[in-house]
């Protein structure tokens, strides 16, 4: 178990599909940035779920960039090393790692571009130990690209 966090592509907005939804469907873009059914017959969920993960486009699932974190150890790492901090980064704290395991959950375009002068900040914070100091080198990289992909295509990062 872990966190993981995910940009979804805007594919189905641009018209970009390689296989056009079944209008029975009632295919929408949900508030975390991915595809959804409205659909309430299982027989057509499970094509819509089959169509999405594997024939919608390009991006399995409609994913155009997914990061794992870490596990919840390796975020306690992260939140005990960037927490010294806290005024600095309370998005980060408050909304990305505060919790190992959080999942359901997305930062609106709004809080993806609030977050990016956090991310920034990263580079400021260290570690004396090398292995930890790797770790969050790891960490602010993926955010850099979570919050680079998520404002290139105006999409929420989701956890």
């Amino acid at each position: 178990m872990g966190l993981e966090a995910a940009v979804y592509c805007d594919c189905f907005e641009r018209g970009d599909l390689k296989v056009q939804p079944r209008p029975e469907w009632g295919v929408y873009v949900a508030e975390n940035g991915s595809r959804e059914t409205t659909a309430t017959d299982l027989d057509l969920q499970t094509a819509f779920d089959c169509w999405d993960r594997d024939q919608a486009c390009c991006h399995e699932g409609g994913v155009f960039l997914a990061h794992y974190i870490g596990n919840i150890g390796l975020v306690g790492v992260f939140r005990e090393l960037i927490g010294e901090h806290p005024n600095d980064f309370p998005l980060i704290l408050e909304k990305v790692i505060y919790s190992g395991s959080h999942c359901g959950d997305y930062l609106v375009v709004g809080e993806v571009e609030a977050m990016q002068a956090e991310v920034e900040r990263i580079a400021h914070v260290h570690s004396q130990d090398e292995e930890a100091e790797q770790w969050l080198r790891g960490f602010e990289a993926q955010m850099r690209e979570l919050v680079g992909c998520a404002l290139r295509v105006k999409r929420p990062i989701a956890f």
